[in-house]
Protein backbone atom coordinates (compact mmCIF):
# COMPACT_ATOMS: atom_id res chain seq x y z
CA UNK A 1 0.00 0.00 0.00
CA UNK A 2 1.32 3.48 -1.03
CA UNK A 3 0.60 6.85 0.53
CA UNK A 4 -0.15 9.73 -2.04
CA UNK A 5 -0.16 13.49 -0.33
CA UNK A 6 -2.26 15.20 -3.67
CA UNK A 7 -1.87 18.85 -3.96
CA UNK A 8 -5.57 20.74 -4.59
CA UNK A 9 -3.94 23.28 -6.42
CA UNK A 10 -5.65 25.90 -5.33
CA UNK A 11 -3.05 28.47 -5.96
CA UNK A 12 -4.26 27.97 -9.94
CA UNK A 13 -8.53 28.24 -9.15
CA UNK A 14 -9.66 27.27 -5.59
CA UNK A 15 -12.23 25.80 -7.42
CA UNK A 16 -10.23 22.83 -7.72
CA UNK A 17 -9.98 22.65 -4.19
CA UNK A 18 -13.67 22.87 -3.66
CA UNK A 19 -14.70 20.26 -6.34
CA UNK A 20 -12.13 17.48 -4.77
CA UNK A 21 -13.87 18.32 -1.05
CA UNK A 22 -17.45 18.08 -2.53
CA UNK A 23 -16.80 15.16 -5.06
CA UNK A 24 -14.87 13.66 -2.58
CA UNK A 25 -11.30 13.14 -4.88
CA UNK A 26 -8.22 13.17 -6.18
CA UNK A 27 -7.65 15.14 -9.01
CA UNK A 28 -4.67 16.80 -11.12
CA UNK A 29 -4.59 18.77 -14.15
CA UNK A 30 -3.08 19.61 -17.24
CA UNK A 31 0.80 18.97 -17.36
CA UNK A 32 0.56 17.16 -14.50
CA UNK A 33 -2.69 15.17 -15.02
CA UNK A 34 -1.06 12.10 -15.42
CA UNK A 35 0.38 11.99 -11.82
CA UNK A 36 -3.18 10.26 -10.57
CA UNK A 37 -1.90 7.50 -13.02
CA UNK A 38 0.20 5.85 -10.13
CA UNK A 39 -2.47 5.77 -7.60
CA UNK A 40 -3.78 2.11 -7.61
CA UNK A 41 -6.84 0.63 -5.37
CA UNK A 42 -6.32 1.15 -1.76
CA UNK A 43 -3.91 3.35 -1.98
CA UNK A 44 -4.09 5.95 0.64
CA UNK A 45 -4.86 9.51 -0.03
CA UNK A 46 -4.27 13.02 1.65
CA UNK A 47 -5.24 15.79 0.33
CA UNK A 48 -2.92 18.82 0.67
CA UNK A 49 -3.49 22.51 0.60
CA UNK A 50 -0.90 24.54 -0.01
CA UNK A 51 -0.91 27.47 3.23
CA UNK A 52 -2.92 25.58 4.88
CA UNK A 53 -2.26 22.05 5.55
CA UNK A 54 -3.93 18.63 4.82
CA UNK A 55 -7.50 19.15 4.96
CA UNK A 56 -8.98 15.63 3.87
CA UNK A 57 -8.06 11.99 3.45
CA UNK A 58 -9.61 8.84 1.93
CA UNK A 59 -9.22 5.39 0.03
CA UNK A 60 -8.26 5.01 -4.03
CA UNK A 61 -10.84 3.60 -6.00
CA UNK A 62 -7.91 2.68 -8.01
CA UNK A 63 -10.12 4.23 -11.57
CA UNK A 64 -8.74 7.01 -12.98
CA UNK A 65 -11.65 9.56 -14.77
CA UNK A 66 -11.06 11.70 -17.15
CA UNK A 67 -13.16 15.38 -18.01
CA UNK A 68 -12.70 18.60 -19.28
CA UNK A 69 -11.89 21.37 -17.88
CA UNK A 70 -12.19 24.77 -19.48
CA UNK A 71 -13.29 23.53 -22.74
CA UNK A 72 -9.82 21.30 -23.06
CA UNK A 73 -10.75 17.76 -23.43
CA UNK A 74 -9.31 16.09 -20.93
CA UNK A 75 -7.89 18.48 -19.07
CA UNK A 76 -8.39 16.66 -15.48
CA UNK A 77 -7.48 13.18 -13.94
CA UNK A 78 -9.44 11.98 -11.44
CA UNK A 79 -10.34 9.35 -8.97
CA UNK A 80 -12.94 8.58 -6.02
CA UNK A 81 -11.50 8.39 -3.01
CA UNK A 82 -13.56 6.19 -0.41
CA UNK A 83 -14.09 6.23 3.37
CA UNK A 84 -13.39 10.30 2.79
CA UNK A 85 -13.08 12.07 5.43
CA UNK A 86 -12.97 16.17 5.53
CA UNK A 87 -10.80 17.48 8.43
CA UNK A 88 -12.32 20.49 10.80
CA UNK A 89 -9.15 21.78 11.71
CA UNK A 90 -6.53 20.90 8.91
CA UNK A 91 -2.88 19.43 10.02
CA UNK A 92 -0.52 22.00 9.37
CA UNK A 93 2.93 21.65 6.91
CA UNK A 94 5.14 21.62 9.99
CA UNK A 95 2.74 18.86 11.82
CA UNK A 96 3.02 16.67 8.74
CA UNK A 97 6.81 17.09 8.19
CA UNK A 98 6.90 15.96 11.81
CA UNK A 99 5.00 13.43 11.36
CA UNK A 100 6.44 12.26 7.55
CA UNK A 101 9.92 12.05 9.58
CA UNK A 102 8.99 9.60 12.05
CA UNK A 103 8.96 7.00 9.33
CA UNK A 104 11.01 8.86 6.71
CA UNK A 105 14.25 11.09 8.42
CA UNK A 106 15.46 11.82 5.39
CA UNK A 107 12.37 13.49 3.85
CA UNK A 108 13.20 16.88 2.30
CA UNK A 109 10.29 17.14 -0.66
CA UNK A 110 8.54 20.26 -1.21
CA UNK A 111 4.65 20.33 -0.67
CA UNK A 112 4.29 22.60 -3.95
CA UNK A 113 4.42 19.45 -6.44
CA UNK A 114 1.39 17.96 -7.48
CA UNK A 115 2.07 14.38 -5.95
CA UNK A 116 4.14 12.99 -3.08
CA UNK A 117 4.29 9.09 -2.38
CA UNK A 118 5.24 7.09 0.41
CA UNK A 119 5.61 3.33 -0.20
CA UNK A 120 5.68 0.69 2.81
CA UNK A 121 6.41 0.92 5.84
CA UNK A 122 6.52 4.43 5.70
CA UNK A 123 2.84 4.74 3.91
CA UNK A 124 1.65 2.93 6.80
CA UNK A 125 3.00 4.88 9.38
CA UNK A 126 2.08 8.09 8.46
CA UNK A 127 -1.32 7.07 7.75
CA UNK A 128 -1.96 5.53 10.98
CA UNK A 129 -0.56 8.94 12.20
CA UNK A 130 -2.92 10.49 10.32
CA UNK A 131 -5.80 9.01 11.23
CA UNK A 132 -5.32 10.22 15.07
CA UNK A 133 -6.65 13.35 14.03
CA UNK A 134 -9.89 11.77 12.46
Amino acid sequence: MNLFIINTNQQADQRYEQEMIVEQKCAAYRSTKKEIKYIQKEDKVLLYSNGIGVIARGIADGEVNKKEDLCETDAEYYMALNEFYGYIEAIPYKKMISIIRKSDSSFAKPFNVTSLKFSFPASIEIWDEINKYV
